[in-house]
């Protein structure tokens, strides 16, 4: 399996429309999950237009002993493939903290391809830093993004070292720094950037149509990119990843 952790330094940057586009463009060529660790503030069903019941926080009692027939009754499956485990109506804060979601994922990668986790903006998870093979930050390129940005790669576990790759979104033509110098300026290896998006964005947060469907896109095409070079890479590192032309970057 390969982990692919999706978040950002604060909200509103656009982390739950990369994970959601980026795991469904991994789905049409392998086995994919997305699990939305978001507790009532999860949106990923409705980025795909999918009605869930049930949501992942039911499947810690069976954690170490996970079949398919468990993760059938919880999860929801999209048109084009992809598995989605929903977030809960609510979190306790010490759910997140339980040793059985590290075993539900690694239980989980034994039968997927990919594991996409969209977790939650603005803090470190070590115990998801260390699980995961990259972990993409999200986020826009305007100063209070870039500045929560700064501070959380400033404070990134160990385990995170070497894992991190920048996704920028939202890059106007207009903007003062290209894309690449905004991620040189974080020290943050650049795997891809995508420029303003109203109708692709608009589409899928009001009708559930995911970006990576939609040809008109310039989100999509920089998510379809990405998952081509993060799939031509097998498992890894930013680093190698940001080797390749991440895309239009004004």
């Amino acid at each position: 399996m390969t982990v692919l952790t999706v978040f950002s330094a604060k909200g509103g940057c656009g982390a739950s429309l990369v994970a959601t586009n980026l795991a469904v463009a991994l789905a049409r060529s392998a086995p994919t999950l997305l699990i939305d660790l978001h507790g009532q503030g999860g949106t990923d069903d409705l980025l795909l237009d999918l009605r869930c019941t049930h949501a992942w926080p039911e499947l810690l009692s069976v954690a170490s002993e996970l079949t398919e027939r468990h993760i059938d009754l919880v999860a929801c499956r999209h048109a084009e493939g992809l598995v989605l485990l929903a977030a809960p109506d609510s979190l306790p804060d010490h759910l997140l903290q339980d040793g059985r979601i590290r075993v539900l994922l690694e239980a989980l990668g034994k039968r997927y391809a990919w594991v996409i986790i969209d977790t939650l903006s603005g803090a470190w998870d070590p115990s998801l830093a260390e699980m995961s093979d990259t972990i993409l930050l999200v986020s826009t390129a305007d100063p209070p993004a870039l500045r929560c940005a700064k501070r959380l790669l400033q404070s990134r576990p160990q385990a995170a070292q070497g894992r991190i790759g920048l996704v920028l979104t939202q890059i106007s033509r207009g903007h003062p720094a290209s894309a690449s110098e905004v991620a040189a300026s974080l020290e943050c290896p650049l795997l891809a950037a995508t420029p303003v998006d109203p109708r692709g964005v608009g589409y899928q947060i009001n009708f559930g149509r995911p970006c990576v469907l939609d040809r008109q896109s310039p989100l999509g095409r920089g998510m379809t990119a990405l998952a081509r070079r993060v799939s031509a890479a097998g498992v890894r590192k930013p680093d190698v990843l940001s080797s390749a032309p991440p895309g239009r970057s004004r």
